[in-house]
């Protein structure tokens, strides 16, 4: 018997199979009920209803361009480009403007078929606060009161009536991207702040706690690092002034080159970072602060970061009084790494009342109990001076007390007193003292304890000593201030280095040796520094005097003995001697009360173009290297004479030498215009005769000369004797005119670039070069026309040749005329004539023939005579 086979049961299928279509139902059914509702929401008087509500919150008109209804975790309407109207009192700009507006509505309102609104979420809204001459702000009915059933007694209404109070209710307003304008009236204050993030919500009756973060900008500015605000606390509501309120501001990673961008708009070129925080509460007057600011990293802005750059810290209490325009601020401590000062101030800009309304100077900032370290000056300098030393120390304290006052601000009174301060460096050669000392200011005056700052160690011998005081005593009227600064320096390189190391080159790149005292007077001013000096330095006085070298100068100037005297704006220079260009000087140098140019007189006893050569050109400031393989060196060009030199005066020169030639007792009016020199009405002795004229130099890099001279009565035999390549050549006397014009930096360069014109005159010439040597020579020159009552010529010089014209030589019944050259090498080539009836009328008659012709070539001191074949017709 065979059992029939049994039926597989059929599996029961998962409950889990059965969830994703329940999910993608529900999905489906939210995303009707959006799209329903959103529908109905714009096409119906429900929309009108909704912007209604708005408005009643808001207090203004509003426009919405359109609602979206939302179920997606969690119920929400949304409001796109919103749009809130401003109040006709405070313009017609809008009030808020933000891209999208979401209101999260409750379940417990939705059940019972109302709208009940949670958090409002603004999507970069602009906010623009105004503020009209009356002080009132626009934001007075801004936020929605939270909802009370009750006003507070005895509460006094502010601004205009109020709308009837709304039943909207919230818990939050949180912002994303925003932006806040501030306006003044109907101008835009360029101050915004934008990237404004955080909430607002209502906590309790009439109050509201806030925490938002935005970041600082100016319109027409570029920030870099214009930090982060961050405000948080507790505010009253707006109808109340925001009083009573507990708030706690920041502004952190700050640079404080864009906080002063913020506040004028102008870069004062300040480096370095801030943070400020502030902890503010409403009090009976106004507002009362603790503030703290950090200030780091404080530099110049063309310097480099350093780890020591100045750091300060200022805390204290502020408080400020909103009904009278006025900060006070107290018990405020300003602090540095070793030095640290008790400050208070008091500022007011309403017309000259104090922060309480006394009458009071509108700006009064004092010092008390303070505490200035050497080393912490130092670190100041550095961050804002440029080259001071990295080995330079400074030890010692300072203390200062003090009142300003008054807009501008003036010192009322203050006292500094100094106790003993030293400053070092490995690159001095002493140390620098400064002793004790206190100086005082106020009302009478200012006075001025014996101050000494001495160069070299205590004990030992000083390199320098320099007294300071108040100056004579009997010589301080009330409110006037007297001041006497006095020392002795044994080397004036000391004082020089001293300041170098601090970053001062008060030497301007000119280097000056040798010892000086000195003296000088503030006298009758409120501040010294407004008085005009009167005093003396006189410089060299031990020996062997003083030195100076400057930048464009090849040589220094040595052995000087000089006192400098200052009278106000007048300034002299008494030079009692120094040695330069190879001579020993005397003279005067000054400058009136009016200022200009400077005027001298100079006298010297002997000059030589080769010395002013080697102390002005710049090749002699070239090494073998420079002047040979140009291409290697790698330094800058030498400088020349600077632009900014200008003078005028007299000058007296013993003797002049252009080798191989001198002029004795030359003097003339000279012009100093920065590079160029003008020497005009010179005048000199001149191998018995005088010479006058003028003389102009460019002192370029390529300099250039141009000479203009009239020469009478010159003897030649004493001339030419000066070489010996023309000595006893000739013999005569000499007058004419020449001019000159010459450029180069050498001496090859000069010769191949001079150019010449001029004209000549000579009675009684005798030519000794033309007789035989021995009796056996025979010459066709007879030795008759070797002298000549009177000789002429036109001449003009280039390419190292002088061109002779119209040359004329008159003797007893003979005249001989010609043209020639003479090269620069003394050779020389000229064809002459003798003509009869010497001194006959040329006028318009026809050219004479002369009866006899001659050529003359060869070396100047004896140059071969040929009678010439061609006989030249003379004019």
């Amino acid at each position: 018997m065979s059992v029939p086979p049994l039926t597989a049961p059929v599996p029961r299928r998962s409950a889990w199979r059965r969830w994703p279509k329940w999910f993608v139902l529900l999905a489906v059914l939210i995303w009707l009920a959006d799209f329903g509702v959103t529908l109905l929401i714009r096409h119906s008087r429900l929309q009108r209803r909704i912007t209604a509500r708005l408005e009643s919150a808001f207090g203004r008109p509003v426009e919405v361009g359109s609602y979206d209804f939302s179920l997606w975790g969690w119920p929400t309407l949304q409001a796109q480009s919103v749009t809130v109207a401003e109040d006709p009192r405070f313009g017609y700009e809008y009030f808020l403007r933000a891209d999208s507006l979401t209101m999260r509505l409750r379940w417990r309102g939705l059940l019972r078929g109302r709208l009940e609104f949670g958090t409002f979420s603004l999507e970069r809204p602009s906010l623009n606060l105004v503020r009209d001459s009356s002080g009132d702000w626009n934001l007075a009915e801004w936020l929605p009161r939270p909802f009370t059933a009750t006003s507070p007694a005895g509460a006094v209404p502010v601004g205009p009536p109020a709308p009837a109070p709304s039943p909207l209710r919230f818990t939050r307003i949180e912002v994303d991207g925003g932006r806040i304008n501030f306006k003044r009236g109907s101008e835009k204050i360029p101050f915004a702040f934008i990237g404004v993030t955080g909430y607002v919500e209502p906590d309790g009756a009439g109050r509201w706690r806030l925490d938002l973060e935005a970041i600082p900008m100016r319109a027409a500015v570029n920030l870099q690092q214009a930090g982060t605000l961050h405000l948080s606390g507790l505010v009253g509501g707006t109808s109340s002034r925001l009083r009573p309120a507990a708030l706690d501001l920041s502004w952190s990673d700050a640079s404080i080159s864009d906080v002063l961008r913020l506040a004028r708009s102008y870069d004062y070129g300040v480096r370095g970072k801030i943070d400020l925080s502030l902890h503010a509460e409403t009090a009976d007057y106004g507002w009362h602060a603790d503030v703290r600011t950090e200030l780091r990293q404080l530099h110049r802005w063309d310097l480099p970061l350093r780890a020591d750059d100045p750091a300060v810290n200022l805390f204290g209490k502020l408080n400020w009084l909103t009904g009278t325009s006025g900060l006070e601020l107290e018990e405020a401590t300003l602090e540095s790494p070793h030095s640290h000062a008790k400050i208070r101030a008091d500022l007011s800009w309403n017309d000259g009342h104090g922060p309480r309304g006394e009458k009071a100077f509108p700006f009064v900032i004092s010092v008390d109990s303070s505490a200035i370290d050497a080393g912490d000056l130092l670190s100041w300098l550095r961050a804002f001076h440029s080259g001071v030393a990295d080995d330079v120390t400074a030890r010692g304290t300072a203390k200062l007390d003090g009142v300003m006052r008054g807009r501008p601000w003036g010192i009322e009174k203050a006292t500094l007193v100094i106790s003993d301060t030293e400053l070092t460096s490995p690159r001095l050669r002493f140390p620098v003292h400064l002793h004790p000392a206190r100086i005082h200011y106020d009302a009478r005056g200012f006075s001025l304890s014996n101050m000494v700052i001495r160069l070299g160690e205590v004990g030992g011998p000083a390199g320098a000593a320099v007294y300071a005081d108040s100056g004579p005593s009997g010589q301080t009227g009330k409110g006037a201030s007297n001041l006497r600064l006095a020392g002795r320096i044994a080397q004036v390189r000391d004082v020089i280095a001293t300041a170098g190391v601090l970053g001062w080159n008060i030497s301007r790149g000119w280097d000056l040796g040798g010892s000086a005292a000195f003296e000088f007077m503030w006298l009758g001013a409120r501040y010294p520094w407004q008085a005009e000096p009167r005093g003396t330095i006189q410089w060299g006085g031990d020996p062997p005097g003083a030195s100076l070298a400057a930048p464009f100068l090849n040589l220094p100037v040595e052995h000087i003995r000089a006192g400098y005297f200052v009278r106000g704006r007048a300034q002299d220079i008494d030079i009692r001697s120094a040695d330069a260009f190879g001579a020993h000087w005397k003279g005067s140098v000054g400058q009136g009360s009016a200022g200009g140019n400077w005027q001298f007189a100079l006298t010297a006893d002997h000059l030589a173009v080769a010395d002013l050569d080697r102390w002005l050109n710049p090749r002699w400031r070239q090494t073998f290297l420079d002047r040979f393989l140009p291409f290697l060196n790698s330094s800058p060009p030498p400088r020349v004479v600077p632009e900014y030199l200008h003078a005028s005066g007299k000058i007296s020169v013993d003797q002049f030498a252009l080798a191989p030639f001198a002029a004795r007792r030359l003097q003339g009016d000279v012009q100093l215009e920065g590079r160029h020199i003008h020497f005009a009405n010179a005048r000199a002795q001149f191998y018995g005769g005088e010479l006058s004229g003028s003389f102009e130099a460019s002192l370029n890099p390529v300099p250039a000369y141009d000479l203009a001279l009239d020469y009478a009565h010159v003897d030649l035999a004493a001339l030419t004797s000066a070489t010996s390549s023309l000595e006893n050549l000739f013999s005569g006397s000499a007058s004419g005119q020449i001019s000159i014009r010459a450029h180069g930096a050498n001496r090859t360069d000069l010769l191949a670039s001079l150019e010449c014109q001029g004209a000549a005159r000579i009675t009684g010439l005798e030519l000794h070069n033309l007789t035989p040597k021995d009796s056996e020579s025979e010459s066709p020159w007879p030795p008759a026309w070797n002298s000549f009552r009177e000789a002429s010529t036109a001449f003009t010089c280039a390419d190292q040749k002088i061109q002779f014209q119209e040359l004329t030589l008159l003797a007893p019944g003979t005249e001989i005329g010609g043209s020639g050259s003479a090269e620069f090498n003394r050779n020389v080539d000229f064809r002459l004539g003798v003509f009869s009836s010497p001194g006959a009328s040329r006028g318009p008659h026809p050219p004479r023939v002369p009866v006899e012709a001659f050529r003359l070539t060869g070396p100047l001191a004896a140059p071969e005579i040929v009678r010439a074949t061609a006989h030249p017709a003379r004019p």
